[in-house]
């Protein structure tokens, strides 16, 4: 459509009959893109309106009754994950469709890419329910943590995540937490499957460089991939045909255990070629007996990521006392705080929608020299789904 406000230089030579349908069609044009641009920035404040709730942090000083959230209405329990489903997916394609007529193209968003963010998300709300965008995450926890009096220049920062290079990006939840703490670095605690195979020596030399009276945090738990089908335990990658597993570590303890006995010639043989993933084997092993028989299935790599996340919580925390319970340690630290969770690998391969990942969080305790305290409820007890026991759920 031509400027209606600036008119060519010319003078058409059609006579008065072709300026007026010239005329016309302009304001028409106008009109129509005066309207797409109306409808536009309401479906943009909807879908605002809609995520806002999911990255506000609970209101400072009012610690949030989480049995009383939990015993409301069927109604009334509605977690972010379903929120979406409903209000902000549907607006996102829309907004998408809004998008190509006001940019002047031609193109429809694809189908197939909706279908598969569907897929994902309905997979991701049955496994692992009450998962938040990494964004939304990092964004409650560091604003909760900042009134807490963590800064830049009195925080450590430690995570102990699967070595998985999925877990290492601009998207990922470190690196939303660097950016949003203002803090430089992280110490990585974490081998494969996100267990701390630092052990003690690499507990004890994080904690060594706490900022004097300073704070540590530590984010930590396993990870497991969605495909944009919706099937847990694969994702999509860079530069590769088709999903693959995640997490590999778990999944292939799973699979190893599954297949046949370990002897007393194996038992020995952990610690000399395959240290982290054969003691995942060993420690897995009596946890699984639940699935002998079963076959492989979306509730059976959920099971195995609860466990998975067991593991790493139990070692976090059997470090973690070797220092706060000895003489002097709270002398130059004031407070470790620790959110545990299931990281929710999504694909990032061509043809897929791709996005940040998702954070299950199970746990956000702060621990002090007077005694431990549960900021769970404060943080995300605004959902009353997040704030209810998903890890006694009976998987299989």
């Amino acid at each position: 459509c031509e400027d209606t406000d600036h008119p060519p230089p010319y003078v058409s030579t059609r006579g008065k009959h072709a300026t007026s349908s010239s005329t016309s069609l302009q304001y028409l044009c106008k009109s129509t893109m005066l309207g797409l641009n109306k409808a536009f920035t309401f479906l943009l404040g909807a879908n605002l309106v809609a995520q806002s709730a999911a990255f506000a942090p609970s209101i400072s000083g009012k610690q949030v009754n989480v049995v009383q959230l939990m015993s409301s209405s069927n109604d009334d329990v509605v977690d972010v994950a379903t929120r979406e489903a409903r209000i902000t997916t549907p607006l996102s394609i829309a907004l998408a469709s809004m998008a190509a007529p006001l940019a002047g193209l031609s193109a429809i968003p694809s189908t197939a890419n909706a279908a598969s963010a569907s897929a994902f998300e309905a997979g991701m709300r049955k496994s692992f329910p009450g998962s938040l965008p990494n964004s939304a995450v990092a964004l409650r926890v560091a604003s909760a943590l900042k009134e807490r009096g963590y800064t830049e220049t009195n925080t450590l920062f430690a995570s102990s995540f699967c070595s998985d290079e999925i877990n290492d990006t601009p998207e990922s939840l470190v690196a939303d937490f660097q950016n949003k703490m203002q803090v430089d670095g992280v110490f990585n605690l974490g081998g494969l499957g996100g267990l701390p195979f630092v052990g003690i020596t690499g507990m004890g030399a994080f904690l060594s460089h706490c900022p004097e009276q300073g704070k540590v945090f530590i984010v930590f738990g396993p990870h497991v991939g969605i495909s944009d089908t919706g099937a847990v335990g694969t994702v999509e990658r860079i530069g590769q045909n088709g999903p693959h597993t995640s997490c590999g570590a778990g999944i292939g303890a799973y699979k190893a255990i599954m297949g046949k006995p370990m002897s007393d010639e194996d038992m020995a043989f952990i610690g000399t070629k395959d240290f982290q993933e054969e003691y995942i084997i060993a420690k897995l092993r009596d946890r699984l007996d639940v699935l002998r028989g079963k076959d492989p299935s979306d509730e059976t790599i959920t099971y195995v990521t609860n466990k998975m996340y067991d593991l790493v919580w139990e070692m976090l925390r059997s470090e973690i006392n070797a220092y706060t319970t000895k003489d002097g340690f709270w002398k130059g630290t004031t407070e470790v705080t620790l959110l545990g969770g299931i990281v929710v690998n999504r694909g990032h391969g061509q043809g897929t929608p791709g996005g940040e990942d998702f954070f299950q969080p199970l746990m956000l305790k702060s621990l002090t020299q007077s005694g431990e305290s549960d900021l769970y409820g404060e943080v995300f007890g605004d959902f009353p789904a997040l704030a209810a026991p998903h890890r006694n759920a009976k998987y299989v």
